[in-house]
């Protein structure tokens, strides 16, 4: 959940273009990991 949020933060900011880009992989990278990790049995 932390990389998402960082993703969204990356998306937002109007400081760096080099953040902006690699904000959509960010977040598609912790999405899949929040899926993947969810389906572990407890």
């Amino acid at each position: 959940m932390t990389l998402i949020g960082g993703g969204i933060i990356m998306l937002v900011q109007p400081w760096s273009i080099d953040l902006y880009s690699y904000s959509f992989v960010t977040v598609l990278a912790g999405t899949v990991g929040y899926v993947i990790v969810s389906h572990f049995p407890e």
